[in-house]
C-alpha cells in the first residue's frame, strides 16, 4: 500500500525509549515502509535515536503535521498511548 508521499509509507516513530531501538533496527526488513522521523517527550532522546538511524528528530506535533509521514508507530508508554494514537488518526495518519 503506497503512501501519499511516494511508493513507500513514510513512517514516523513516537516514543524513543529502549523498545524503539528494536523497531528502528528492524524497520529495514519491511520494504513497504521508510523511516523518516522520530519524536519523544525528551528532545534529547529523539535527537539521539535520529542520529543513530539517520532520520529527523522533530516534535510530536511536527511529526503529526508532516505530509511526508503516512504511518505513525506509537511506542509511547501506556498512559500516553491513547492520546498519541487519537491525535495521529485525527491528523489523517495510519497508526
Amino acid at each position: 500500500m503506497p503512501g501519499k508521499s511516494g511508493a513507500k509509507l513514510g513512517t514516523g516513530v513516537v516514543g524513543c525509549g529502549n523498545i524503539s531501538m528494536t523497531y528502528l533496527r528492524n524497520a529495514a526488513l519491511f520494504g513497504e515502509v521508510e523511516l523518516r522521523a522520530c519524536a519523544d517527550i525528551s528532545p534529547d532522546l529523539a535527537a539521539l535515536r535520529a542520529s543513530e538511524y539517520g532520520i529527523r528528530a522533530v516534535s510530536v506535533d511536527a511529526l503529526l503535521a508532516d505530509p511526508e509521514i503516512d504511518l505513525v508507530l506509537n511506542l509511547t508508554i501506556p498512559v500516553a498511548h491513547f492520546d498519541v494514537s487519537l491525535s495521529a488518526l485525527t491528523a489523517g495518519k495510519h497508526v
